[in-house]
């Protein structure tokens, strides 16, 4: 063999070497990253899971408002140092609590587990009144439609006061379409609505599912809507209409203007303003229940 073919053959079979050197550096790098990948996999689920029994143990729990550490250790593989906090705050009315639940692992890329609740409760005057009445307001008009009288009653001012619902901004959904609750019902998550203008819910629509729905300004209820859950509705500084032959199982309606019913409406639970329009002859019944503490699904912030 001529030695410029021997050379030749060297420098192909360098060539290889350092082609397959190249190929078992790229595979144990890969190795490497798949390793570390399934190791913050890992310690990302033990810190969900760790953040989840926290939630539970907590969610039911009566916390004064603040600050509180749950947990603080470290996760294996890793020894990562991991942190879980607990924080309840309530509005100054002292009605409305929400409650967060956060792990964090501060050396593990993306490694946040939070979860919260929000928790709706009513005052006592308003507590007293669902268990007579239907039908509560400082004024009324058309109240000669009312074939049930006993379910009416002239309120006070303190029995007509909405809770504190502008404490839900940043912390319920802050956005949703007529459409969308018809096709996807209420998720019992609840709704705060920073709106200048009305909410309308479609003439028709079956809206399913437990909620509490808030809009800043009014609230319009199409003719023949039938809302067959348990519902809190409340529009801020507006007024809630309500079209004609709609029904509501279990529901609580409070405006801070002035609510218009409808003809033909079947509605079961109490209904609060400053004022009620009655348009013409509908069904009234009282329902204690829809005062009891309405909770949200617990959900990611």
């Amino acid at each position: 063999m001529k030695p410029c073919e021997r050379g030749s053959i060297s420098i192909y079979l360098l060539l290889v070497a350092l082609l397959l050197a190249l190929l078992a550096q790229l595979g144990l790098l890969c190795c490497r990253q798949m390793l570390e990948k399934s190791r913050q996999g890992l310690l990302k689920q033990q810190l969900r899971r760790l953040n989840n029994s926290y939630f539970l143990k907590l969610k039911d729990a009566e916390l004064t408002p603040g600050d509180y550490l749950c947990f603080e250790g470290v996760l294996r593989p890793g020894q990562e140092v991991v942190t879980v906090k607990a924080t309840s705050s309530q509005s100054s009315d002292g009605l409305i609590n929400f409650l967060e639940v956060k792990g964090t692992a501060p050396n593990v890329n993306g490694a946040v587990q939070g979860l919260c609740q929000l928790t709706l409760r009513f005052s006592e005057p308003q507590r007293l009144l669902a268990e007579q009445y239907a039908l509560v307001s400082k004024t009324a008009t058309g109240l000669d439609y009312l074939a049930q009288e006993g379910v009416y009653k002239q309120a006070s001012t303190e029995e007509v006061k909405l809770p504190e619902v502008r404490f839900f901004y940043n912390k319920a959904a802050s956005n949703t379409t007529a459409n969308m609750l018809v096709s996807e019902g209420f998720t019992r998550r609840f709704t705060y609505l920073d709106w200048e203008s009305s909410f309308v819910f479609s003439k028709q629509a079956r809206l399913i599912g437990a909620t509490v729905f808030v809009n800043k300004a009014g609230i319009e209820i199409g003719s023949g809507a039938s809302f067959p859950d348990r519902i809190a509705m409340y529009s801020q500084k507006g007024n809630i209409t309500i079209g004609d032959n709609v029904r509501m199982d279990k529901a609580l309606l409070h405006a801070y203007g002035t609510i218009t019913i409808g003809t033909g409406c079947k509605i079961k639970g109490l209904i609060i303003a400053n004022k009620i329009i009655l348009k013409g002859a509908s069904e009234f019944s009282a329902d204690a229940d829809v005062v009891a503490p309405f909770v949200s699904c617990a959900f990611m912030k």
